[in-house]
């Protein structure tokens, strides 16, 4: 049977550019020499620029305070209502074991963070290339990050490791999941199919075939029911996490924490009510408890300009993710949030909602 994520087509060769990666994928041209790796990125931070301001008009929410997410999702039998409180509840407690330690990337002599980040970011882009599930791309990094918390790997190796942790997630995750020719294909063959098989069965040896693990996305969408989040509010979400994703400081949280925390900060850059008791109940978690990492996930949010990895911004600047990745938080001082809500609530329809909240309004909240 022929997989219907078939490979793309192979595009024309183009001129090598000068950003971070080469030519070691076919999904874009990133100018890395094959299988090879240049740490050498700046990311200095940056403000948004206050004009072209957009608003997006999102139906309101739905007006129960105390939502019953089992009610909600009653009518859909996937979404196994009988079972979700134990379900849950049995991720919450695997959650823990086999976490990579944030301080694993200091025992890696041969590559660094910014080096992972690069990784992680071609990954979206191949990601979104075979139309793969979101959990595939949340448990392929979880793969990279325990292999290399384990294993010490040169940096001609990162790639390899990447796109096998790729291939493993999506045997586990889909239906039709891409062939070994495939992940040949998008390193441009840097790598072979008995590289690809022979770092497969190292990854399986070393995780010692632990692959099922509880990523950010088991939680996700379980905390937005609880929240009431529209579908471009879930996009929005979804796009801080896989922001987070790219950033190794934000593995020293949980995922069900940075699945809260991307929901908290949503809630505030969206001037929706930021945790609600509802919200409490189904995370077990205060507002308090999420404050510094809805934080830091701010500061990666309000860095996206100047960052030159844009495979996740791309991605959520697509009509079919709502445009979320262009809506333009605007840095200005918190004297001045009240009244350009006001202003701003003047203007709109009663039905909806202004989604050009203020990263410095929301970095004050939190």
């Amino acid at each position: 049977m022929v997989s219907e994520n078939a490979a793309p087509e192979k595009p024309q060769a183009t001129a090598p550019s000068s950003s971070i990666l080469g030519d070691a994928t076919n999904t874009y041209n990133m100018g890395l020499a094959r299988g090879q790796f240049q740490p050498d990125v700046a990311c200095p931070a940056k403000h948004f620029a206050t004009e072209q301001r957009v608003a997006l008009a999102i139906p309101a929410p739905p007006s129960e305070a105390e939502m019953d997410v089992a009610a909600l999702q009653s009518e859909n039998p996937q979404h196994v209502s009988e079972y979700a409180q134990d379900i849950f509840g049995i991720l919450k407690r695997e959650e823990p074991v086999l976490l990579p330690s944030p301080t694993y990337m200091e025992r890696q002599v041969h590559i660094n963070a910014k080096m992972r980040a690069i990784l992680i970011d071609w990954l979206v882009d191949v990601h979104k290339k075979y139309k793969l599930r979101p959990e595939t791309l949340f448990l392929s990094v979880n793969l990279i990050d325990r292999y290399l918390d384990s294993q010490v790997t040169a940096q001609r190796q990162l790639q390899l490791v990447g796109v096998t942790a790729l291939m493993i997630a999506a045997k586990f995750e889909e239906v039709y999941p891409p062939q070994v020719k495939d992940f040949v294909y998008v390193t441009d063959k840097a790598y072979t199919r008995e590289d690809i098989l022979k770092m497969e069965v190292s990854i399986l040896k070393v995780l010692q075939f632990k692959i099922c693990r509880p990523t950010a996305m088991h939680f996700l969408e379980r905390y937005q029911s609880a929240n009431g989040c529209t579908d471009a509010h879930r996009d929005l979400g979804q796009y801080l996490l896989e922001l987070s994703l790219v950033e190794y400081k934000m593995i020293k949280y949980a995922p069900s924490h940075l699945a809260a925390a991307a929901i908290l900060l949503s809630n505030k850059l969206l001037r929706r009510p930021s945790w609600t008791p509802a919200s409490v109940r189904h995370t077990a978690m205060t507002e308090a408890m999420l404050k510094e990492c809805a934080k830091e996930m701010c500061m990666v949010l309000e860095a996206v300009d100047a960052n030159p990895l844009k495979a996740v911004k791309n991605k959520f600047s697509q009509q079919k993710h709502h445009s979320v990745a262009k809506l333009n938080f605007v840095a200005i001082p918190a004297s001045q949030t009240a009244l350009a809500t006001s202003s701003a609530r003047e203007r709109r329809p009663s039905t909806a909602i202004v989604s050009r909240g203020s990263i410095g309004g929301a970095m004050e909240l939190v």
